[in-house]
């Protein structure tokens, strides 16, 4: 009557296993994702770092890698 064959049936759980596995590795992405976000928040960044005042023409330099700012007098 409606034409259930094995054939079918077949198919069937074969495209609900794919399926099923296909929103089981989507969730493990996005946890990985967020994870990493996660990670890439608590980790503080090395681009920012100390900064000093000159003392000839009063602005702010990193303090590791200040280059003179040809100023006569300049300490970097």
């Amino acid at each position: 009557m409606f034409g259930f064959g094995f054939g079918k049936l077949l198919v069937l759980a074969i495209v609900v296993a794919a399926v099923w596995y296909g929103f089981k590795l989507v969730g493990r992405l996005d946890q990985q994702r967020k994870r990493k976000v996660a990670e890439a928040k608590k980790k503080p960044s090395d681009s920012i770092g100390e900064m000093e005042k000159c003392r000839v023409c009063g602005t702010y330099v990193a303090a590791g890698g200040a280059e003179n700012c040809g100023r006569q007098g300049c300490p970097y």
